[in-house]
């Protein structure tokens, strides 16, 4: 498999979408720095603020399993936990027919 997408819908309690979204940007840098990461974006859906979505681009499921096994992921996800509404849900999606799947 080649990069692939991933999204990450991740629904914070009421009123706590500022608190979800000031921790997950704190680890973008971090994220951006793993090998075989390719994007990693964070989003706030228009007219509601506490639900975020994560855009990611990896180079390989592997690079995918050692992000989700990195000690600073279990870390935010340990610090976020309090705060969803939720469990995220997360979508790893194929390409059908996209402009540029690098």
């Amino acid at each position: 498999m080649s990069a692939f997408d991933v999204v990450a819908t991740i629904q914070a309690q009421e009123g706590r979408g500022d608190e979800l979204a000031e921790i997950l940007r704190a680890s973008l840098a971090t994220v951006r720095g793993e090998e075989g990461c390719l994007r990693y974006d964070l989003h706030r859906v228009r007219r509601r603020p506490d639900e975020l979505v994560m855009l990611e681009r990896w180079s390989s499921v592997e690079a995918l399993k050692v992000h989700g096994a990195a000690e600073h992921f279990q870390e935010t996800s340990a610090r976020l936990a309090p705060l969803l509404a939720a469990a995220p849900v997360v979508r790893v999606l194929e390409a059908v027919d996209v402009a540029d799947p690098s």
